[in-house]
């Protein structure tokens, strides 16, 4: 019963990987030619294969059975691996037809951005590896020397520079790889407006906690640390917290918004990022007390604040969370605050091509819950797998109007 649930949850994290939108999907979409645009595909699960559909929800790429992990389509390509006997598994690239472009020969790849894509490669089949770049072609354009830093980064460009480790700092290369800003941070997020986000360690604290500035693309501080987390800038603001506080600054570091919002992470945010609180078409997602609204660039509440949780805008459309009884569920809100599509989803992402990947069923939570009454009931192991089974979370596509085209009903 334990696999199942395992199974289960690498599902949704291997889905909400594979659907990235917002910011990150407007990054990717710049990079790509106009023909390249015009065609919009969402990773999906058929049985025990994988497959890519079209914003009609027709499925338009099956793999073979021997793909068991996909990503999403950035500049044309998406990452595929395939299961080799005798290893971890292979990873290479398909093109929007199905058509293997990069043969499966990497331990690890990552999608592409600005015209390459990270790859990781090893002499040992079990040791972490090296960070190299391909391009489009599979060329190793930046021969594999950077070290693996954890999973905070997919390694992307943006605007030129790709953050990489080396040993355990982070800094940044250039797209023929030379080193432009010197590894010396703890973390190190991707450029936007031509400021990145980066973390240091406190002199003399040994706790592991990062303060957060901000740096500009020759390396130079624009805001020095300061910050107990920190966002990145969109439409000219970025939010950071000043201890339990959530404000924003502009890009010269000055407070333009006071902090004056109450720390907390949007719907289904990983702990300590503040990406839920991008500005997204003039508005951006803020919290006080327990409730989440949206604010202008001014500051002021334009829609109120009622929601246990929201996400940025995308797309014209935001998640917003609601919690009853400890059970979540999730809908979306359009830009005047009118409920588009009700909270009654157990999970949902931004939109993208007018598509966006949501959950049917119960909760991880509601699961749990059931399997330990349902054991304190005496119920047998296997009527208790076969109701898992029957209820645990299935994944699907909606467009803006809240119809579901995947699957079909």
């Amino acid at each position: 019963m334990l696999r199942v649930f395992a199974i289960m949850l690498g599902s949704l994290i291997l889905l909400a990987c594979a659907s990235r939108h917002g910011a990150e999907e407007t990054t990717n979409q710049t990079s790509r030619s106009p023909a390249q645009q015009a065609v919009q595909l969402y990773p999906v699960e058929v049985g025990d294969k994988h497959g890519f559909i079209n914003s009609s929800g027709k499925l338009v790429i099956d793999l073979p059975p021997e793909v068991y992990t996909v990503r999403e389509f950035s500049d044309g390509l998406a990452v595929i691996a395939v299961r080799v006997p005798g290893t971890r598994g292979r990873w290479g690239f398909i093109d929007e037809t199905g058509k293997v472009i990069i043969p499966t020969r990497f331990n690890e790849a990552k999608p592409f951005s600005e015209g390459l894509a990270a790859v990781v490669v090893s002499d040992e089949e079990y040791a972490g590896g090296k960070v190299g770049y391909v391009d489009r072609t599979g060329t190793m354009v930046i021969k594999p020397q950077f070290d693996l830093g954890g999973s905070v980064s997919d390694y992307s460009f943006s605007q030129g520079l790709a953050a990489v480790t080396v040993i355990d700092k982070w800094g940044y290369i250039d797209r023929a790889g030379k080193v432009l800003i010197a590894p010396q941070f703890a973390v190190a997020f991707p450029f936007s407006e031509d400021r990145a986000v980066v973390g240091v360690y406190r002199e003399g604290d040994y706790s592991g906690e990062e303060i957060w500035g901000y740096i500009d693309k020759a390396g130079r501080w624009v805001v020095r640390p300061r910050f107990s987390h920190a966002g990145a800038f969109s439409e000219g603001l970025a939010p950071v917290a000043v201890g339990e506080k959530v404000g924003y600054i502009n890009k010269q570091g000055q407070m333009a918004i006071p902090a004056r919002f109450d720390l907390g992470y949007g719907c289904l945010e990983p702990l300590a990022s503040l990406s839920a609180w991008n500005f997204s078409g003039g508005l951006a997602a803020a919290r006080v007390g327990e409730k989440w609204g949206f604010i202008n660039q001014s500051g002021e509440f334009v829609i109120k604040p009622a929601y246990d949780c929201a996400q940025q805008f995308s797309e014209g459309l935001a998640v917003v969370g609601v919690r009853t009884n400890g059970v979540w569920r999730f809908g979306y809100v359009d830009k005047t605050g009118s409920i588009v599509i009700k909270p009654q989803l157990t999970h949902a992402r931004g939109f993208s091509g007018g598509v966006a990947l949501i959950g049917m069923g119960m909760s991880d939570d509601e699961l749990l819950m059931n399997v330990m009454r349902a054991r304190e009931a005496g119920k047998p192991d296997a009527e208790i797998e076969a109701e898992f089974r029957k209820n645990k979370m299935g994944f699907g596509y909606i467009d803006k109007s809240g119809k579901l085209i995947w699957p079909r009903q």
